[in-house]
């Protein structure tokens, strides 16, 4: 028997192949997800980490980005397996300006300039600016004083963690 006389009145052989064949039944469904999580089911830190991921990988425009404090409500194992990776990549075909206070991104990233702050609280509240690569001596030193809190505390955690390195 063929196709055709089994077909209802008014029916064609192509909407029967459409309707076998045809993908209307499928819904496209997309969701962010970080690991098993959800986006709604992500911290704050975590949403914002996996949005900014997301829109640095994906983003492939040239033109200049400005993050502030990108690190915020994030641990620095986070901030050094996801964000640095995210920005040396966005890095490569843009240039980028960060605001932090997290010395994963400001040196683990390789920042080409530094732009130290400082405000003088004593002269009106003028705020002072020293620029610079990280080579600079003087603003190393601000990134040792600034970013790791000293040059004696960020020996201190070093002198701790270094049995611990060591042992394992």
């Amino acid at each position: 028997m063929k196709v055709t006389d089994q077909l209802r009145k008014g029916k064609t052989v192509m909407a029967l192949y459409d309707f076998i064949y045809g993908m209307e039944y499928i819904r496209p469904r997309y969701a962010l997800r970080m690991g098993a999580k959800e986006l709604s089911e992500l911290s704050p830190g975590e949403r914002g980490t996996l949005l900014l991921v997301f829109y640095l990988l994906v983003d492939k425009d040239d033109i200049p980005l400005l993050i502030d404090q990108p690190e915020e409500n994030l641990d620095n194992q986070t901030v050094f397996e996801l964000l640095v990776p995210c920005m040396k990549e966005a890095k490569r075909r843009r240039q980028v300006f960060m605001v932090t206070h997290n010395p994963n991104l400001a040196v683990v990233c390789d920042a080409e300039q530094i732009i130290c702050a400082d405000l003088d609280k004593t002269n009106k509240y003028t705020m002072n600016y020293m620029s610079g690569a990280i080579e600079n001596p003087k603003i190393n030193q601000a990134i040792v004083n600034i970013l790791e809190g000293t040059m004696p505390a960020f020996h201190n955690r070093q002198d701790k963690y270094q049995p611990v390195v060591l042992a394992v």
